[in-house]
């Protein structure tokens, strides 16, 4: 239980870190192995998961906003012990392992994040991360070079927690994917296999496919033959990258800063969602320097540590504590929508294109199985933004939750299939008032006009509930320019205009409402 004189109770914090110490948890344990029971450890082990679940559940209730970040524990094991751990019945190297398995039980929340201590450890070794001498000292059980990698650990984390991640992978070909050069070496001289150096690079495709299994949209920038390129995704046998797993293919001998920038526009995300992982120390230096906004990771030099580094890379820029049905289905929702940009150019005009994608919106209202998604979406979008608000599962939760307030989601079906949900709207309600407080659309989407539908489908709900008078807002940043003009379009008047160029709109319920888009159809959830 939080005591009531705890800064947690007093202060409206975001996050708290509660630093679990195995070795301090069960000490007496530790020094002392002989005079405990198996049966007598796991009640202790017991006691500790339950006090912590109602210190946790006493924290969450205090402060609605408040997340806690837990690790797991990691125990040195200094005993005497020698070969009668794990031949003895429970005992010190069983004490971390139980304790673990228990540590799950402490997920009550989405707003309780379990951190992998154990893997940092095991990662630089204890005798890295710990100092015995600061401990005698001073009572100081981590080193510095430990603290470091505990508070980038903890970084980390909480960018994750939050939706700080990049969105696309950028690769090159040769001496990347495969070792070699394959207009040079044929397809059977590129060292990519089951044994030596190819095993290497063949684990490495293993682990950027499942950076694509995690919502990751993976490109490929290389100069090279594209018919030599081709034969490697059909014919190589070990070739565990397929040509269908990249959403954007750009294999010529241009410019890679013009190749990037057109697999920019192409998948309309902006360059600073891009990662480019290149073995060619020029071509990483001109993107550095040229763009910027993309970043460009050195790359190891020997092969055998692509594994270890596509992992740590992973863990610092696609790195994400919950998954959704979009981010599984994400290579798959960009491929389709290169389906319906070619559509596009073939139909005559726009009316033709909206009519021939048969689209059907389902809109659903405060829905809790869409939290994640809606939380995920204010956190990544930017160009159809209204607000740019950036707002966590929880405080979604929150708005839900409250009589208030209404959390309103889109999902957008057509004849190529779902585009997953890809709209929301959060209007909060004063009275005869309402405020809109966030109106997004995912990239993907812009320019298919469902946003009169939405708007229209949210004016009914609030109009319905005695909402006389709704209120928009619109607060500029360099990449939402797109829907500066939005509400006015929307026939909603100018009550204000700010010194940061931020406005605000007012349209008025009783003498109109707004129109949805007649090639749109709207099912409600």
């Amino acid at each position: 239980m939080i005591s009531p004189e705890s800064v947690l109770k007093k202060e409206n914090f975001d996050f708290a870190i509660l630093f679990l110490d195995g070795e301090e948890l069960f000490r007496e344990i530790i020094n002392s192995p002989f005079k405990f029971k198996e049966d007598e450890i796991g009640q202790i082990i017991d006691q500790e998961i339950k006090n912590l679940r109602v210190y946790l559940e006493s924290g969450l209730q205090a402060n609605s906003r408040l997340t806690f970040f837990i690790n797991n524990i990691f125990i040195r094991k200094p005993t005497i012990l020698g070969a009668l751990d794990y031949n003895a019945g429970l005992t010190i190297a069983g004490i971390q392992d139980f304790y673990n398995s228990r540590i799950k039980e402490l997920k009550i929340s989405e707003r309780v994040v379990i951190v992998d201590f154990v893997s940092l450890s095991s990662r630089y070794g204890h005798e890295t991360i710990y100092d015995n001498r600061l401990w005698y000292i001073g009572r100081i059980k981590l080193s510095n070079q430990g603290l470091q990698l505990l508070s980038e650990l903890y970084s980390m984390y909480m960018l994750a927690y939050l939706g700080k991640r990049k969105k696309v992978l950028i690769l090159d070909l040769d001496n990347t994917l495969w070792g070699g050069i394959i207009g040079e070496d044929g397809i059977d001289g590129i060292k990519l296999g089951e044994d030596g150096i190819g095993r290497a690079y063949l684990d490495f495709q293993k682990l950027i496919k499942g950076l694509k299994h995690k919502g990751v949209l993976l490109a490929i920038c290389s100069k090279n033959n594209p018919e030599d390129v081709k034969e490697v995704f059909d014919r190589h046998k070990f070739m565990e990258l397929k040509e269908d797993d990249f959403v954007a293919l750009r294999v010529n001998w241009g410019n890679k800063i013009k190749n990037i920038k057109e697999l920019s526009t192409i998948l309309n995300l902006g360059l600073d969602s891009f990662v480019f992982i290149d073995d060619n120390p020029f071509e990483r230096q001109l993107v550095k320097s040229e763009l910027p906004q993309v970043i460009v990771p050195d790359f190891p030099s020997d092969p055998v540590n692509l594994s270890q580094w596509i992992i740590d890379l992973s863990f610092k820029y696609f790195n994400n504590t919950t998954i959704t049905k979009e981010d599984k289905l994400r290579t798959a929702l960009y491929q389709a929508d290169a389906k319906r940009k070619e559509l596009e150019k073939s139909t005559v005009t726009l009316e033709d294109f909206y009519k021939s994608l048969e689209m059907t919106t389902i809109i659903k209202t405060d829905n809790h199985a869409d939290f994640k998604r809606i939380a995920q979406l204010t956190q990544r979008t930017n160009q159809f933004n209204l607000t740019t608000k950036r707002y966590s599962e929880n405080q979604i939760l929150d708005f839900m939750d409250s009589q208030n307030c209404k959390v309103l989601s889109l999902e957008l079906n057509d004849r190529f299939g779902s585009n997953g949900i890809v709209g929301v709207l959060i209007a909060k309600i004063d009275g005869e008032k309402s405020y809109i407080d966030t109106f997004l659309l995912s990239c993907r989407v812009i320019g298919r006009m469902v946003e009169d539908t939405f708007l229209s489908y949210l004016t009914k709900v609030l109009k319905d509930k005695g909402v006389e008078t709704l209120i928009g807002e619109y607060i500029p940043t360099k990449k939402n320019l797109l829907v500066m003009d939005l509400y006015k379009k929307f026939g909603f008047k100018l009550i204000e205009e700010k010194e940061d160029k931020s406005t605000l709109w007012e349209f008025d319920l009783i003498q109109g409402m707004i129109e949805g888009n007649k090639w749109v159809k709207i099912e409600t959830a």
